[in-house]
């Protein structure tokens, strides 16, 4: 039976419901939803004269999550590869768990994403062109024709577990957070951990000498330490190009109240995004 807190009311619920809906949700457009769902229950007077702000949201995924928790699910805010914007995506938490994550699928449209997953993963650059994955029907069992990869493709990249940008298909943030333990035992050999958050990196930008692949965002935090802002966090080579590498993305500070925008998908990689 699930504990309810107190002031779990409907406000939750129908944020909840945003997210069972969309799976991922850019945090700018989280916060306009969430502000609107707030001002509809009518606060007090000096509630609505102030208006929510960011850590009201926060505070509400805090309850969301007391609630979802023994249903195995759980809203994560993370951070994309390559662009400074924000996500809450709603993941599912147990570890073994790829049929239920993809229950919408077919037994070979799972099997296709399983190729796609590990060609990625297994990559130089933590993607793969748009034509090699389109000629993955030869490897599928099946009679699969390119057409039905290609609308199977864009299928992928509908429910968000995939996205195609100048002709190369990537993991979703959506799919890095919920499919890491997958990745992490199936892949160890390949996988790339940021050795600043700890998390899996496909993309991001690779020291020179120790070749350690670090997420740009984290990198952005990293260079603001003026007496490391040239050196490798792993084995503190020079790395004179690391400020160059996420010099013009817009990156917002975690601590105060504004919300970052959830700008488009830029190919700003950094220096040597080439995987190990």
């Amino acid at each position: 039976m699930l504990r309810v807190p107190s002031n779990y009311r409907d406000l939750h619920k129908r944020f909840l419901q945003i997210l069972m809906n969309r799976r991922m949700v850019s945090y700018e457009d989280a916060f306009r939803l969430f502000c609107k769902m707030y001002q509809s229950e009518e606060p007090d007077e000096e509630e609505a004269t102030a208006g929510p702000c960011p850590k009201d949201m926060e505070l509400a995924v805090s309850i969301i999550n007391k609630v979802i928790k023994g249903l195995n699910m759980e809203i994560r805010c993370a951070q994309d590869e390559i662009t400074p914007a924000k996500y809450y995506l709603l993941v599912n938490t147990v570890d073994s768990h790829i049929s239920r994550t993809f229950s919408k699928f077919s037994a070979a449209e799972l099997e296709f994403f399983k190729t796609v997953l590990s060609e990625i993963v297994t990559s130089e650059d933590g993607c793969i062109s748009s034509t090699a994955c389109l000629n993955l029907n030869s490897s599928l069992p099946g009679n699969m024709t390119k057409s039905d990869t290609e609308a199977l493709l864009e299928k992928f990249c509908k429910y968000q577990w995939l996205y195609q940008k100048d002709g190369k298909v990537h993991l979703t943030i959506l799919s890095i957070v919920e499919l890491e333990p997958l990745i992490l035992s199936a892949y160890e050999d390949y996988v790339n951990i940021c050795r600043l958050c700890k998390r899996i990196v496909m993309q991001g930008y690779r020291c020179d000498r120790c070749l350690a692949l670090l997420h740009l965002h984290c990198v952005h935090l990293y260079t603001k330490g003026v007496d490391r802002i040239h050196s490798c966090p792993v084995c503190s080579a020079d790395q004179p190009e690391m400020l160059a590498a996420v010099k013009n993305i817009p990156f917002h500070s975690g601590d105060d109240n504004r919300i970052p925008s959830a700008s488009s998908r830029e190919n700003k990689t950094g220096k040597g995004s080439a995987r190990k």
